[in-house]
């Protein structure tokens, strides 16, 4: 671990260049979230200066902002395989190393493990990193509600990057913030507490006093409502000034809490690109560090999608779309910039966009909630109770669905399937090419049996010669054989197709059909056909558990059709990171695993 404790304010700023040479080098070859970082360089230095996190606790909500962290922690001689499999992780981890308190993935999630933390370990320090899009989760607001003035050893730091201060505003903020965190201030207002409670005219004077505090600094410093929560509310600090940080944290260190800092910094700062374009760096592949420029030209089905919203958009005023934070990552971009009134970013809140989508599909509406597959599990209950049980023709696009690769085992998207096939009304799509996509979103327009959904891969387009229009309900024959039954939703159809010709040269044929209808399936077709094959494959890029597989299995069961049906998925949900395609090897839903998979079943089944 790097020893900051001597250094100089001169050693520590020339520590902050040499970082953000380190992550601009290693995002560039590894890709990652690069304008957070570049952010975070100067606070976390000092955090770690101050702080013994030996000892004390340091969270980042979300992890993606760690980085900096791991860089002056037991992982700084491997950052280099950031990303990598078996290398040093995306987001903080305790499996990875003890300087990580407690996983986190997604935002949220520190304050109150944080609050719990601190709970349990009341003579250790606490502190929660929240980015400024985190703070506004619902998870984090709750979190606040129910801190109070108990956890005295708990230091909140919310990493402004965003929020627009004005001059003036700011100025008065910067020199309100350090007569707060002053300790003539700090004792003087403890001295004025103590002689209060020792009056018997308590209530009257101080809730007078309190009004005259909290109207003054609320003239000042607009976040100071939190102080309402218990917290000791301090700010407008410069992330980037070092001595006011270490300042602030030597005399914050010694106080009682809990304590809110607002910190505003850079997203990007050191690298022009990043600064300029921050969404572009927030989460970024390999790039050119000469130019920032993306080496990838290919189309992804993430922008078909969003080429086809604007289409549909051009054609209906009634459609709506509802991001939650991720707008150019879901493809939404241009849809964005040309319909305005009619799109929407709620955030970091994933329950509310449901429900929000839920308002406006019960007006008439139609709206297009575009959400990665792992964030789409935190609007669960809302997903249940205020659209299936309505029935509401809602359309969510699950993007990321399946193994998404260097973001690791908090970012797979292997649960979707399992929550729509349980929950009642829902209508469940996986196209199995990129012009299936385009159909289904055709059919979505006027789709008014109840919410839709459609789920897609974090995949290129893959398409196929003389592509039948996509059915509700029915499945394609894209190639027929014998013995063997194939069928493949969503990004497994391209895989089988592509192991095709290597099976039959092992003596295993079979027929390959395009099941990109997943709820309902092409019922009809499993009656016709199931007798005509030995074995039965299904195949999606999917947990086991609870699948498109375990639904034909219930259905063949149901009908008394003696047949045993074999599932190809995957069979942990937790999947580390790497890059995709050597995860989908690793994990056998690829190439020569994908092979040995379907004959140890064939061989197991002539044994």
């Amino acid at each position: 671990m790097e020893d900051l404790k001597k250094a100089s304010v001169e050693e520590l700023e020339k520590k902050a260049e040499e970082i953000r040479k380190i992550l601009i080098e290693t995002v560039s070859k590894n890709g990652g979230h690069l304008a957070p970082n570049l952010g975070v360089v100067e606070l976390t230095l000092c955090l770690h200066k101050v702080f013994d996190f030996t000892k004390d606790k340091l969270l980042f909500d979300v992890g993606h902002q760690a980085y900096v962290h791991k860089i002056l922690t037991d992982r700084g001689e491997r950052f280099s395989t950031l990303r990598q499999r078996y290398g040093i992780g995306p987001f903080m981890d305790p499996k990875e190393s003890s300087y990580d308190p407690y996983i986190s993935g997604h935002a949220g999630t520190a304050l109150s493990a944080g609050a719990g933390i601190a709970m349990a370990d009341p003579d250790r320090k606490v502190v929660v990193v929240v980015g400024d899009a985190s703070i506004s989760n619902g998870h984090s607001l709750e979190a606040l509600n129910n801190m109070s003035g108990k956890l005295k050893n708990l230091i909140i730091i919310l990493n402004d990057n965003e929020m627009s201060i004005g001059k003036n505003v700011g100025s008065l903020s910067k020199f309100f913030g350090k007569l707060m965190v002053s300790e003539k201030y700090m004792n003087l207002r403890d001295d004025i507490k103590n002689i209060i409670s020792k009056l018997r005219i308590v209530n009257r004077v101080s809730s007078t006093l309190e009004r005259v505090e909290f109207s003054v600094k609320n003239f000042f410093l607009p976040l100071s409502i939190l102080e309402s929560f218990g917290l000791k509310f301090l700010g407008v600090l410069d992330g980037h000034n070092i001595n006011e940080l270490l300042e602030t944290f030597e005399k914050v260190k010694e106080m009682e809490g809990p304590i809110f800092i607002h910190i505003k910094t850079q997203k990007g700062k050191g690298y022009s690109f990043a600064e300029k374009d921050k969404e572009k760096f927030h989460g970024i592949a390999p790039f050119n560090m000469e130019t920032g420029a993306t080496t990838s030209k290919l189309k992804t089905y993430s922008s078909i999608f969003g080429e086809e919203m604007v289409k549909l958009g051009e054609e209906d005023e009634n459609i709506y779309t509802i991001s939650a934070g991720m707008v150019k990552g879901t493809g939404l971009g241009e849809f964005f910039q040309k319909f305005e009134n009619r799109a929407i970013d709620v955030g970091i809140a994933e329950g509310h966009a449901v429900t929000f989508a839920g308002g406006l599909a019960s007006m008439g509406k139609k709206p297009y909630v575009a959400i990665y597959s792992t964030f789409m599990q935190r609007g669960f209950s809302q997903l249940i109770h205020d659209i299936s049980i309505q029935k509401l023709p809602v359309r969510f696009i699950i993007d990321r669905a399946g193994i998404v690769g260097e973001d690791g085992k908090t970012h797979n998207g292997l649960y979707d399937i399992s929550m729509f096939t349980t929950i009642p009304n829902y209508t469940v799509i996986a196209p199995t090419t990129s012009q299936e996509l385009v159909d289904a979103l055709e059919i979505s327009k006027d789709f008014n049996s109840g919410p839709l959904v459609i789920r897609i891969p974090r995949e290129n387009e893959f398409f196929i010669e003389n592509d039948e229009k996509l059915q509700i309900g029915k499945w394609k024959e894209i190639k027929k054989g014998k013995k063997n039954l194939f069928i493949a939703t969503g990004s497994m159809l391209k895989e089988i197709l592509n192991i095709d010709e290597e099976l039959k040269e092992r003596g295993i044929d079979g027929t390959i059909v395009s099941a990109g209808s997943i709820k309902p399936f092409d019922e009809k077709y499993l009656i016709d056909n199931l007798e005509k094959y030995d074995n039965i494959f299904v195949l999606e890029e999917a947990y086991e558990i609870n699948s498109f597989g375990s639904s034909i299995l219930d259905f063949v069961n149901n009908n008394g059709i003696d047949k045993k049906i074999y599932k190809i998925g995957i069979a942990t949900p937790i999947i580390p990171h790497g890059k995709r395609d050597e995860l989908l090897k690793e994990f056998g839903l690829r190439g020569e695993n994908l092979i040995k998979r379907i004959e140890e079943k064939i061989d197991a089944v002539k044994k």
